[in-house]
């Protein structure tokens, strides 16, 4: 939300307060407390997105005093908490989901400001997600994950501090993809929608996330082999019932979902994710600098990509920091590029053999299923590029540059290691 969001609710404001003057002198404007409260809050934030620590202070002090001079202690809480649901509000309407917000506060500002996040987010679904309204099973299942039932405690100057950083990252957020309705569309008077049939069971997808996890924590390699690859048969044996059962089903459509890139060496992983992405005919459009990737493609496609990619993170990070500390001759550290580097060459490595293991699959799905199988496939893949194209209609392909050779060559070396199990891949020509 930007400067003519801003102006058109400071209008709104102003249009409360006005009422008639005397005869011959015009209408008379009178704010109330609550509106020159929310204007100090609004300039603090303002200062605050642009670093200015001492006019920030200067305009919570003012809050403050406000406050104590109209014999109102809980005004600046009151004031800040309204603010900031106001315009978390209109974050929903630009396309913004919960587990989004808590991520780009990260990466914009701190920790703290994240968590703040997240207590604003969960005060305001109490009210956005009240009785009677069907709220959209995923955006629940992001509220879980960002819950923080603690309220803010507004008396401590730090917090409202906190709160004014928030309030300036969430007023300067771009409009971005609106991958589901936001809480205003809502409807009410019925159920929650039930699991879309095409994603992935969710039973399956816990036992295999548990296998996955005991692999990437055992020191023994041979273990670890034996558990990714019985992750990777029973995800293969359920994408092969999934294309069974829905693999020509017209009606079904792509869709987003956003999956965070972290710092640091954000460039290496946004490639291993987009790795993962394209062997499971998925494709990524990475935002580097709000921290996340927009991964599109059918639901069970996207539940095998982020499964996948987050074993293979695991799995490359490990092998990465094993190097330890990298300098050249003249004893100056390289690590950082290093790492950037071997994660690029991890992505490439296993891009390479994922394509392979896509190609073997699909043409032993061919001689089970025949020739319906391909133009499932190729519709499928269209689709998909489609939905790409409509969401970011103008979009620059990067082509990440290798600064270190060695760790370049490290990273294709891990990524030859990697464990992908017996069949190397989760069939992707079948899962549809």
């Amino acid at each position: 939300m930007g400067k003519n969001n801003r102006q058109r609710r400071a209008a709104k404001r102003r249009e409360r307060g006005r009422s008639s003057g005397p005869a011959g002198r015009g209408p008379t404007v009178r704010i109330g407390e609550r509106e020159v409260a929310e204007m100090f809050v609004f300039e603090a934030a303002e200062a605050a997105a642009h670093g200015d620590a001492d006019r920030t202070d200067l305009a919570l002090r003012g809050l403050v005093e406000l406050g104590r001079s109209a014999g109102r202690s809980s005004l600046p809480a009151t004031a800040m908490t309204a603010c900031l649901v106001e315009v978390l509000r209109s974050v929903w309407e630009g396309g913004w989901q919960p587990t989004d917000v808590p991520r780009v506060a990260v990466k914009r500002c701190s920790r703290a400001v994240a968590d703040l996040a997240a207590q604003i987010i969960t005060a305001e679904a109490r009210t956005s997600a009240g009785a009677g309204v069907a709220v959209p099973e995923a955006w629940a299942v992001q509220l879980e994950q960002v819950a923080d039932d603690r309220a803010p405690a507004w008396e401590d100057p730090e917090v409202l501090r906190t709160g004014a950083a928030l309030l300036g990252v969430l007023t300067h957020l771009p409009v971005v993809p609106n991958l589901m309705p936001p809480p205003s569309a809502w409807g009410r008077g019925s159920p929650r929608p039930e699991r879309v049939p095409e994603t992935v069971d969710g039973p399956m997808l816990a036992k295999v996330r548990a296998l996955l996890a005991k692999a990437e924590s055992t020191d023994f390699e041979e273990e670890a082999g034996a558990l990714t690859a019985k992750a990777q048969e029973l995800m293969a044996r359920h994408a092969i019932d999934h294309a069974m059962v829905s693999g020509g089903d017209r009606d079904a459509t792509p869709c987003g979902r956003r999956l965070g890139v972290e710092d640091p060496y954000a460039l290496g992983k946004a490639n291993l994710l987009a790795a993962a992405a394209r062997s499971n005919r998925c494709r990524t459009v990475w935002s580097a600098h709000l921290g996340f990737s927009t991964v599109f493609g059918f639901p069970a496609d996207l539940d095998v990509v982020e499964v996948l990619y987050t074993s293979l993170l695991v799995q490359a990070t490990r092998a990465m920091t094993a190097a330890g500390s990298v300098r050249d001759g003249a004893g100056r550290s390289r690590t950082r590029s290093f790492r950037q580097s071997f994660l690029i060459g991890f992505s490439r490595r296993i891009g390479e053999r994922l394509e392979q293991a896509t190609v073997a699959a699909t043409e032993e799905a061919g001689t089970v299923h025949g020739h319906a199988l391909l133009p499932v496939l190729a519709g499928r893949v269209a689709a998909v590029e489609g939905a790409v194209a409509a969401a970011f209609p103008e979009m620059d392909q990067a082509n990440p540059r290798v600064s270190n050779a060695s760790g370049w060559i490290a990273g294709r070396a891990a990524a030859d290691m990697a464990h992908l199990g017996p069949e190397q891949q989760l069939l992707p020509g079948i899962a549809v």
